[in-house]
């Protein structure tokens, strides 16, 4: 039997087991409880709801302040990272299910989260900063592989690739094109930066700064003039003014 299956076997059986069992509890304390039980168990929710609305309500309190003054102290810094962690992704969600706009969601979520990079005012040398680019930003028509190597950029106008490659050869900055989320995941832990400045759409931004939530992640959000992952662009003046925010001069 193949590992991944084998592994997708043992984890169901775990899963599928650990339902039994709590199963089996909740039939033996229903079977022996007395209405005090019941009491209790029915306390105890009440309480843990109170507590975890106090805590979405706190959450939300602080990042509509944080959004509204563009900053974050440190007395705040905690709710809002427990906002990112759970309650964006929550309303994300939600917003799926009642039909809304979960780029939308996402557009805030990379907002808020761009807030805390910059109020940490911490500055980067050159070889510490990771420019990060999609492969759709490459015009579909070019021939010339720059996934492996940017320097294959002909600078030819077509697209903004050769205009980024400028901008790291100016300032030092390594500037990549992942060809997916597993193949930037994989350069990350290679070359291990101590801050991403990264150009993707609102979900692979979302989830990106999520899997490498120990590492600073700047995200810009590119446009999308002929679909999603086709020929998209991204406003190089906007890169150029975040890398310059955390440059050290």
């Amino acid at each position: 039997m193949d590992k991944s299956v084998r592994k997708f076997v043992a984890l169901t059986s775990v899963l599928v087991l650990f339902s039994i069992l709590m199963l089996g509890l909740f039939g033996y304390i229903y079977r022996y409880s007395t209405i005090n039980t019941y009491n209790f168990i029915l306390l105890i929710v009440i309480v843990l709801t109170i507590i975890i609305t106090l805590l979405f309500i706190l959450s939300a309190i602080a990042v509509f302040y944080t959004y509204r003054v563009r900053s974050v102290n440190r007395f705040l810094l905690k709710p809002v990272k427990l906002a990112l962690k759970l309650l964006l992704p929550v309303v994300t969600v939600m917003s799926g299910i009642f039909k809304g706009s979960k780029d939308a969601v996402r557009n805030f979520y990379i907002d808020i989260n761009n807030i805390l990079v910059d109020s940490n005012r911490r500055k980067y040398s050159p070889g510490e900063i990771l420019i990060l680019l999609p492969h759709c930003l490459q015009h579909s028509s070019c021939s010339f592989k720059i996934t492996n190597d940017i320097g294959n950029c002909k600078k030819c106008g077509k697209c903004c690739i050769g205009d980024i490659a400028e901008i790291g050869e100016q300032t030092g900055v390594k500037v990549l094109v992942a060809t997916g989320g597993t193949a930037a995941r994989n350069s990350i832990a290679r070359l291990k930066p101590k801050l991403i400045l990264s150009v993707a759409c609102e979900r692979d931004l979302a989830s990106g700064i999520a899997d490498v939530s120990r590492i600073p992640v700047i995200g810009v959000v590119n446009d999308r003039p002929n679909g999603p992952c086709y020929n998209t662009v991204v406003d190089v003046n906007k890169l150029r003014e975040k890398l310059n925010t955390i440059l050290k001069k």
